[in-house]
């Protein structure tokens, strides 16, 4: 019968065995059942890191020898990094401030200003530098750009009914 003491030492270990030494460390370090299903993950990856780093894989006697710790080995240990305290973000207050307008720019109404300030912070358009590969691709770039023409003159033609009904 095969069982697992029968098994050869310098067999080398499956990735369920690797996953399984993983669990034993995050079992012996965690805390709660969270940071335990955190910790395996990371204690797999550090085993595998460190496997990986020499050349080298996990064999069957170190999965039994590392089964039989009570403590997590501090190489691993080294390896944990602590996640980094989430940053408390300070809500956004929007105040309405003061606009000082430029020399040139002459403010005679509250919607000159409006219109000063919304120039202002109005994102910069950036250029895109795509070129169409294949005629599928020109006749879809052609058809977008009659869209947004057509779509660009029904809104100025929106604006100006606007302007006539707003009198």
């Amino acid at each position: 019968m095969n069982t697992f003491a029968n098994i050869d030492q310098n067999k080398l270990a499956t990735a369920k065995q690797v996953y399984g030494v993983a669990c034993h460390f995050a079992n012996i370090h965690a805390k709660s059942p969270s940071e335990r299903y955190g910790l395996t993950k990371v204690f797999n990856a550090i085993l595998n890191k460190f496997y990986g780093d020499q050349d080298s894989h996990m064999t069957h006697g170190d999965v039994s020898e590392f089964r039989d710790y009570q403590v997590v080995p501090k190489d691993f240990l080294s390896l944990v990094k602590k996640p980094k305290a989430a940053k408390k973000v300070k809500p956004v207050v929007s105040v309405a401030k003061k606009v000082k307008p430029k020399a040139a720019e002459k403010v005679e109404t509250i919607e000159d200003a409006i219109e000063i300030v919304e120039a202002r912070h109005k994102p910069k358009a950036v250029a895109k530098k795509s070129t169409p590969v294949n005629s599928v691709a020109k006749k879809m770039d052609a058809r977008i750009t009659a869209l947004e023409t057509k779509v660009s003159d029904v809104d100025n033609k929106l604006d100006a009914i606007l302007a006539i009904l707003s009198k």
